[in-house]
């Protein structure tokens, strides 16, 4: 049995905890015994701690390890759940477990991080010149602050040599379902996913992150053009016009407007224009082709080109996910 060491920390969150044991836990056990079958457990999972004391998280919840990392002798894989959303704890880690990380990395023990847990790895050096993905609201404070790491918040889930990545909340699981395939096959990962109720094959983030505009890059110019655009991203209008207005040529103003955005002006307004289709698609009905002439595009196989690259799937496919009279109301009224 592969033996799964899942980190926890003060300023974890439980549910990542709990869902990443009991994911391998069940996994080759739970469909098994549903039909009936022998039950053959896969993993022994095991719950670590700095000190090997119990943690506890709210007045009704305390999680108590089944051992300190000094303890931890070997194992297969560790898995770190999400770290939480406090940015000030965010890389706050004591030397003892970043060393202990990297100690494991350098044995060749295969590490896996969750969501903000992404962090540890990257405090502890294991991911410098490697791809990772983390949850999107905190890709830019990731890049930030470790920018030897390829980041790929994009990616719901990452892997380079055998270091693992999954994005923010039920990314997680998908990670869990991911490693149990490479370790276990197709099959397993499948039933286990078929008992758990679970989607697989999600491999993006975009559909569920917004688009929020950098502006605290300290160049007045590019944030006086970048309210411009905001405000005439639904027009038809050329860029030449734009440096015209904030005193550029228009190849100054597209370098500085990339170095201080991280965008090209032409991608900038088109997230623009895909961020008010998707609000469109949330709250009306209004077809697809008036929702592309609303935000600027004539053409509307083109918007659905330019939608599906920057939110992952189609217009369609998304109002079905995010509309905001969603299936349920029907289901439940169903029932």
């Amino acid at each position: 049995m592969k033996k799964i060491s899942i980190l926890i920390l003060e300023q974890s969150l439980p549910s990542g905890i709990v869902s990443f044991a009991d994911v391998f836990k069940m996994a080759g056990a739970a469909w098994d015994k549903s039909k009936g079958f022998t039950v053959n457990p896969l993993f022994d999972v095991e719950i670590v701690s700095i000190d090997g004391k119990p943690i506890r998280y709210s007045r009704y919840l305390e999680i108590k390890p089944n051992k300190s990392i000094s303890e931890v002798e070997s194992t297969d894989l560790i898995l770190v759940p999400s770290s939480g959303y406090d940015i000030a704890s965010l890389g706050s880690y004591p030397r003892v477990l970043t060393d202990w990380v990297a100690d494991h990395h350098e044995r060749a023990t295969q590490i896996a991080g969750g969501c903000t847990g992404v962090f540890l790895l990257a405090e502890a050096g294991i991911l410098n010149g490697r791809t990772a993905t983390t949850h999107w609201g905190y890709a830019d404070l990731f890049r930030k602050r470790y920018p030897g790491v390829r980041i790929n918040p994009e990616k719901i889930l990452t892997r380079d040599g055998n270091v693992f990545c999954s994005g923010g909340g039920s990314a997680g699981i998908d990670l869990c379902l991911y490693l149990i395939e490479q370790e276990c096959g197709a099959k397993v990962a499948n039933r286990c996913a078929k008992i758990l109720l679970l989607e697989r094959g999600r491999d993006i983030q975009p559909s569920f992150a917004g688009f929020h505009p950098r502006k605290k890059h300290g160049d007045s110019e590019i944030v006086t053009a970048q309210t411009w655009i905001e405000a005439h991203s639904s027009h038809n209008f050329c860029m030449a016009d734009v440096a015209s207005r904030v005193g550029m040529s228009l190849r100054n103003f597209k370098r500085r407007f990339k170095n201080a955005t991280g965008e090209s002006p032409l991608v900038y307004m088109q997230k623009l224009r895909m961020e008010a289709a998707k609000n469109m698609l949330e709250k009306k009905r209004t077809g697809i082709e008036e929702i592309a002439n609303q935000v600027g595009y004539d053409d509307i196989g083109f918007f659905r080109k330019v939608f599906a690259r920057y939110v992952g799937v189609s217009p369609s496919i998304y109002r079905q996910k995010f509309y905001g009279q969603s299936i349920w109301h029907k289901g439940i009224r169903d029932l």
